[in-house]
């Protein structure tokens, strides 16, 4: 277990090691790759006088096997990156073998319960920030954001697999989220959270950056393959901000290229 990972089992009143791996957990299973869309749909929004820079995600699991992650079913407060929660629950990632039995399970944070959404969350699935290169520091408060995993679309980007894998994860719940094999997890701009304050920054050329998995919670087949970027063009010649978008990263892999906000 992870120093962070321990951590947030004491946090939530577990023992330590009591979120790591559990009977039967040998093997290497069939493992999920999850990939991020580039950043679509950029638009600003004024709301009570601040500025806010509202893009689309969506999350594609290429990977041959499910991401499949399980509640603790202990409920406590926690606090994620300075943020308090009133309900938590210690998550795990299972991984599957051909059969759909668990091999093996890891530490994946936590889950947290949405009040304004009334559904559960999986913790830090994602980091997006703006910055002027994409090297550099974040221009404004970057954010790890908290997503419910379900299968909303299939995409058909199942590494050797090609054929559709049945819909398996449908519910916010805390007890069992996940995203199977070839499915897509989208978050529309209109999506709370789906936004960062961009209110003041200088009209230029910026990067939108988008980190999947930014505190290494899923084992993946890839781990290399989480990053996308948007390179797009802030105007501030009339009353409100405009976005241009000039360039950005390439889709990965290329079976996804044309789907969803892809280019």
């Amino acid at each position: 277990m992870t120093a962070a990972a321990a951590a947030t089992a004491v946090l939530l009143g577990v023992p330590g090691g009591a979120a790591a791996d559990g009977p039967g957990a040998t093997g290497v299973g069939l493992l999920p790759d999850v990939v991020e869309e580039v950043p679509s749909h950029l638009q600003v929004q004024n709301t009570q006088q601040r500025e806010w820079l509202r893009f689309t995600t969506v999350h594609i699991n290429i990977g041959v096997g499910n991401l499949q992650v399980r509640g603790g079913g202990q409920v406590e407060p926690c606090e994620i990156d300075g943020e308090s929660y009133p309900q938590c629950t210690v998550a795990t990632q299972e991984i599957l073998d051909a059969q759909g039995d668990v091999v093996q399970t890891r530490p994946a944070g936590v889950a947290v319960f949405h009040p304004e959404h009334n559904h559960w969350h999986q913790s830090t699935v994602a980091e997006f920030a703006v910055r002027s290169a994409l090297d550099g520091p974040s221009l404004v408060d970057g954010a790890k954001i908290t997503f419910c995993f379900v299968d909303v679309e299939f995409t058909g980007a199942t590494g050797s697999l090609k054929k559709e894998q049945p819909r398996t994860y449908w519910e916010c719940n805390g007890d069992l989220q996940g995203l199977a094999s070839g499915w897509a997890d989208s978050y529309h701009q209109s999506t709370p959270l789906q936004e960062l304050d961009v209110t003041g920054l200088p009209a230029g050329t910026y990067y939108l950056t988008h980190l999947a998995d930014p505190d290494d919670h899923w084992l993946e087949s890839n781990e290399d393959n989480n990053f996308t970027w948007v390179r797009f063009r802030l105007s501030r010649k009339g009353a409100n901000p405009e976005v241009t978008v000039l360039d950005s990263s390439p889709c990965v892999p290329q079976v996804i290229c044309g789907f969803g906000g892809n280019p």
